[in-house]
Protein backbone atom coordinates (compact mmCIF):
# COMPACT_ATOMS: atom_id res chain seq x y z
CA UNK A 1 0.00 0.00 0.00
CA UNK A 2 2.74 2.42 1.00
CA UNK A 3 4.73 1.45 -2.07
CA UNK A 4 1.74 2.21 -4.29
CA UNK A 5 1.25 5.62 -2.69
CA UNK A 6 4.94 6.38 -3.14
CA UNK A 7 4.82 5.43 -6.82
CA UNK A 8 1.76 7.64 -7.31
CA UNK A 9 3.55 10.60 -5.73
CA UNK A 10 6.60 10.07 -7.94
CA UNK A 11 4.41 9.84 -11.03
CA UNK A 12 2.62 13.05 -10.06
CA UNK A 13 5.89 14.91 -9.58
CA UNK A 14 7.17 13.69 -12.92
CA UNK A 15 3.98 14.86 -14.63
CA UNK A 16 4.32 18.28 -13.01
CA UNK A 17 7.85 18.56 -14.31
CA UNK A 18 6.88 17.46 -17.82
CA UNK A 19 3.92 19.77 -18.17
CA UNK A 20 5.58 22.85 -16.71
CA UNK A 21 4.14 22.69 -13.22
CA UNK A 22 5.56 23.76 -9.88
CA UNK A 23 8.94 22.13 -10.56
CA UNK A 24 9.70 24.77 -13.23
CA UNK A 25 9.98 28.01 -11.24
CA UNK A 26 11.70 29.70 -14.20
CA UNK A 27 8.27 29.99 -15.84
CA UNK A 28 7.23 32.43 -13.13
CA UNK A 29 10.06 34.73 -14.24
CA UNK A 30 8.67 35.05 -17.79
CA UNK A 31 6.09 37.82 -18.23
CA UNK A 32 4.61 38.27 -21.72
CA UNK A 33 2.63 41.33 -22.77
CA UNK A 34 1.45 43.23 -25.85
CA UNK A 35 0.79 40.02 -27.80
CA UNK A 36 -0.96 41.03 -31.00
CA UNK A 37 -1.72 39.28 -34.29
CA UNK A 38 -1.96 41.02 -37.64
CA UNK A 39 -2.97 39.59 -41.03
CA UNK A 40 -0.07 39.05 -43.43
CA UNK A 41 0.59 37.43 -46.80
CA UNK A 42 -0.75 34.08 -48.04
CA UNK A 43 -3.41 33.85 -45.36
CA UNK A 44 -0.86 33.98 -42.55
CA UNK A 45 -1.00 35.97 -39.34
CA UNK A 46 2.06 37.65 -37.82
CA UNK A 47 2.26 37.58 -34.01
CA UNK A 48 4.47 40.00 -32.08
CA UNK A 49 4.92 40.33 -28.32
CA UNK A 50 7.13 41.64 -25.51
CA UNK A 51 8.96 39.39 -23.04
CA UNK A 52 10.07 40.52 -19.60
CA UNK A 53 12.48 37.94 -18.20
CA UNK A 54 13.03 38.52 -14.49
CA UNK A 55 15.23 35.44 -14.06
CA UNK A 56 18.25 33.86 -15.69
CA UNK A 57 18.77 34.06 -19.47
CA UNK A 58 16.68 31.59 -21.43
CA UNK A 59 15.98 30.55 -25.00
CA UNK A 60 12.77 30.05 -27.01
CA UNK A 61 13.03 26.71 -28.77
CA UNK A 62 9.75 26.49 -30.66
CA UNK A 63 6.19 27.76 -30.98
CA UNK A 64 2.86 26.02 -31.55
CA UNK A 65 -0.82 26.89 -31.65
CA UNK A 66 -4.10 25.01 -31.71
CA UNK A 67 -5.28 27.75 -34.09
CA UNK A 68 -3.04 26.38 -36.86
CA UNK A 69 0.56 25.66 -37.92
CA UNK A 70 3.07 28.12 -36.44
CA UNK A 71 6.78 28.78 -36.72
CA UNK A 72 9.25 31.62 -36.28
CA UNK A 73 10.27 33.99 -39.01
CA UNK A 74 14.09 34.42 -39.11
CA UNK A 75 14.98 31.73 -36.57
CA UNK A 76 16.75 28.42 -37.06
CA UNK A 77 18.37 27.56 -33.74
CA UNK A 78 16.05 29.14 -31.21
CA UNK A 79 15.79 32.71 -29.97
CA UNK A 80 17.90 34.00 -27.05
CA UNK A 81 15.94 35.65 -24.25
CA UNK A 82 18.14 37.96 -22.21
CA UNK A 83 17.55 38.90 -18.60
CA UNK A 84 15.40 41.99 -19.04
CA UNK A 85 13.11 43.04 -21.89
CA UNK A 86 13.15 41.82 -25.48
CA UNK A 87 10.58 41.45 -28.22
CA UNK A 88 9.33 39.49 -31.15
CA UNK A 89 8.76 42.35 -33.57
CA UNK A 90 7.76 43.12 -37.15
CA UNK A 91 11.34 44.13 -38.02
CA UNK A 92 12.87 41.11 -36.25
CA UNK A 93 11.84 37.52 -35.56
CA UNK A 94 8.10 36.98 -35.09
CA UNK A 95 5.56 34.15 -35.11
CA UNK A 96 4.08 33.16 -38.47
CA UNK A 97 0.72 31.48 -37.89
CA UNK A 98 -1.54 29.95 -40.54
CA UNK A 99 -5.03 29.89 -38.97
CA UNK A 100 -7.28 26.97 -39.83
CA UNK A 101 -10.31 29.30 -39.63
CA UNK A 102 -10.74 31.24 -42.85
CA UNK A 103 -12.31 34.20 -41.06
CA UNK A 104 -11.07 35.65 -37.77
CA UNK A 105 -13.17 38.28 -36.03
CA UNK A 106 -11.58 41.54 -34.93
CA UNK A 107 -10.43 41.26 -31.33
CA UNK A 108 -10.35 37.45 -31.36
CA UNK A 109 -7.80 35.83 -29.03
CA UNK A 110 -5.46 33.37 -30.74
CA UNK A 111 -3.80 30.81 -28.42
CA UNK A 112 -0.01 30.60 -28.76
CA UNK A 113 2.38 28.38 -26.78
CA UNK A 114 6.09 29.20 -26.57
CA UNK A 115 8.52 26.48 -25.51
CA UNK A 116 11.41 27.88 -23.46
CA UNK A 117 14.56 25.91 -22.77
CA UNK A 118 14.41 26.53 -19.00
CA UNK A 119 10.95 27.94 -18.34
CA UNK A 120 9.17 25.23 -20.32
CA UNK A 121 5.79 25.80 -21.95
CA UNK A 122 4.33 29.29 -21.62
CA UNK A 123 0.82 29.76 -23.03
CA UNK A 124 -0.49 33.16 -24.09
CA UNK A 125 -3.26 34.62 -26.23
CA UNK A 126 -2.60 37.14 -29.00
CA UNK A 127 -5.34 39.63 -29.82
CA UNK A 128 -6.19 39.82 -33.53
CA UNK A 129 -5.97 43.40 -34.77
CA UNK A 130 -6.38 44.14 -38.49
CA UNK A 131 -3.87 46.74 -39.70
CA UNK A 132 -4.87 50.33 -40.18
CA UNK A 133 -5.04 51.63 -43.77
CA UNK A 134 -1.54 52.45 -44.96
CA UNK A 135 0.26 50.16 -42.52
CA UNK A 136 3.30 48.36 -43.95
CA UNK A 137 3.10 44.64 -44.58
CA UNK A 138 4.86 42.92 -41.68
CA UNK A 139 6.19 40.21 -43.94
CA UNK A 140 8.26 42.83 -45.72
CA UNK A 141 10.23 43.55 -42.53
CA UNK A 142 9.92 47.25 -43.32
CA UNK A 143 12.20 46.78 -46.35
CA UNK A 144 10.17 49.29 -48.33
CA UNK A 145 10.21 51.81 -45.49
CA UNK A 146 13.56 53.46 -45.94
CA UNK A 147 15.22 56.71 -46.84
CA UNK A 148 18.31 56.99 -49.02
CA UNK A 149 20.98 58.78 -47.03
CA UNK A 150 22.51 61.84 -48.66
CA UNK A 151 26.13 62.90 -48.39
CA UNK A 152 28.08 63.11 -46.27
CA UNK A 153 26.90 59.55 -45.70
CA UNK A 154 26.46 58.28 -42.13
CA UNK A 155 28.47 55.22 -41.13
CA UNK A 156 28.37 52.83 -38.18
CA UNK A 157 30.61 50.26 -36.49
CA UNK A 158 29.88 48.02 -33.51
CA UNK A 159 31.74 46.18 -30.77
CA UNK A 160 30.58 44.27 -27.68
CA UNK A 161 32.40 43.79 -24.39
CA UNK A 162 31.72 41.53 -21.45
CA UNK A 163 30.85 43.19 -18.14
CA UNK A 164 30.06 42.03 -14.62
CA UNK A 165 26.36 42.03 -15.53
CA UNK A 166 26.60 40.50 -18.98
CA UNK A 167 27.38 42.43 -22.16
CA UNK A 168 27.64 46.03 -23.31
CA UNK A 169 27.34 47.25 -26.92
CA UNK A 170 29.49 50.15 -28.10
CA UNK A 171 28.35 51.96 -31.23
CA UNK A 172 30.58 54.32 -33.23
CA UNK A 173 28.99 56.55 -35.89
CA UNK A 174 30.15 59.24 -38.26
CA UNK A 175 27.97 61.96 -39.81
CA UNK A 176 25.13 60.88 -37.56
CA UNK A 177 23.52 62.40 -34.47
CA UNK A 178 21.49 60.38 -31.96
CA UNK A 179 18.42 62.41 -31.03
CA UNK A 180 15.94 60.96 -28.54
CA UNK A 181 14.01 64.24 -28.29
CA UNK A 182 13.28 64.18 -32.03
CA UNK A 183 11.99 60.59 -32.28
CA UNK A 184 8.56 60.40 -33.93
CA UNK A 185 9.28 63.80 -35.49
CA UNK A 186 10.12 64.84 -39.03
CA UNK A 187 13.10 63.41 -40.84
CA UNK A 188 16.31 65.43 -40.49
CA UNK A 189 19.19 64.10 -42.62
CA UNK A 190 21.90 62.55 -40.47
CA UNK A 191 19.72 62.47 -37.32
CA UNK A 192 17.76 59.68 -35.68
CA UNK A 193 18.26 56.63 -33.49
CA UNK A 194 19.29 52.99 -33.66
CA UNK A 195 17.55 49.63 -33.29
CA UNK A 196 19.41 46.77 -31.64
CA UNK A 197 18.85 43.03 -32.08
CA UNK A 198 20.39 39.79 -30.79
CA UNK A 199 19.95 36.75 -33.05
CA UNK A 200 16.48 37.85 -34.14
CA UNK A 201 15.21 39.22 -30.83
CA UNK A 202 14.68 42.99 -30.74
CA UNK A 203 16.13 44.62 -27.62
CA UNK A 204 15.00 48.19 -28.18
CA UNK A 205 16.06 51.58 -29.49
CA UNK A 206 19.44 53.24 -29.08
CA UNK A 207 19.91 56.94 -28.39
CA UNK A 208 23.59 56.99 -27.44
CA UNK A 209 26.88 55.29 -28.25
CA UNK A 210 26.36 52.51 -25.67
CA UNK A 211 23.60 50.01 -24.88
CA UNK A 212 23.44 47.60 -21.94
CA UNK A 213 22.56 44.17 -23.28
CA UNK A 214 22.87 42.34 -19.97
CA UNK A 215 23.03 38.57 -19.52
CA UNK A 216 22.52 36.18 -22.46
CA UNK A 217 22.22 32.37 -22.62
CA UNK A 218 25.26 30.31 -23.57
CA UNK A 219 26.17 30.12 -27.24
CA UNK A 220 26.98 32.37 -30.17
CA UNK A 221 24.74 35.37 -30.79
CA UNK A 222 24.71 37.82 -33.68
CA UNK A 223 24.47 41.39 -32.39
CA UNK A 224 23.10 43.84 -34.94
CA UNK A 225 22.44 47.59 -34.85
CA UNK A 226 20.66 49.60 -37.55
CA UNK A 227 20.43 53.36 -37.97
CA UNK A 228 16.97 54.84 -38.42
CA UNK A 229 15.46 58.25 -39.05
CA UNK A 230 13.43 60.23 -36.52
CA UNK A 231 10.25 58.88 -38.15
CA UNK A 232 11.53 55.27 -37.96
CA UNK A 233 12.60 54.67 -41.55
CA UNK A 234 15.76 52.70 -42.26
CA UNK A 235 18.77 54.58 -43.59
CA UNK A 236 20.05 53.11 -46.87
CA UNK A 237 23.46 53.78 -48.42
CA UNK A 238 24.36 52.33 -51.84
CA UNK A 239 21.17 50.24 -51.79
CA UNK A 240 22.15 48.63 -48.47
CA UNK A 241 20.59 49.21 -45.01
CA UNK A 242 22.95 51.12 -42.76
CA UNK A 243 23.85 48.60 -40.09
CA UNK A 244 26.69 46.88 -38.24
CA UNK A 245 27.06 43.37 -36.81
CA UNK A 246 29.34 41.50 -34.45
CA UNK A 247 29.29 38.10 -32.77
CA UNK A 248 28.95 37.57 -29.01
CA UNK A 249 30.13 34.23 -27.62
CA UNK A 250 28.79 33.30 -24.20
CA UNK A 251 30.47 30.35 -22.46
Amino acid sequence: MKAGILLAIIAGLAAALWFGGVLQPAARDILISQATATPSLNGEVAVVLTIENQGEPDRILSVESVAGPAHFQDSQDGLPVRTGTSSLAQDAAFVRLTPTDAVIEDGALLPITLMFESAGRVAIKARFNPPEPGDADVMGHGSLNHVVASGPYPSISLTAEETNDGWLARITTENFTFSEAQQDGDHIPGHGHGHIYVSGMKLGRIFSDTFTIGALPAGEHILRVTLNTNNHLSYVVNDQPLMAETVITVD
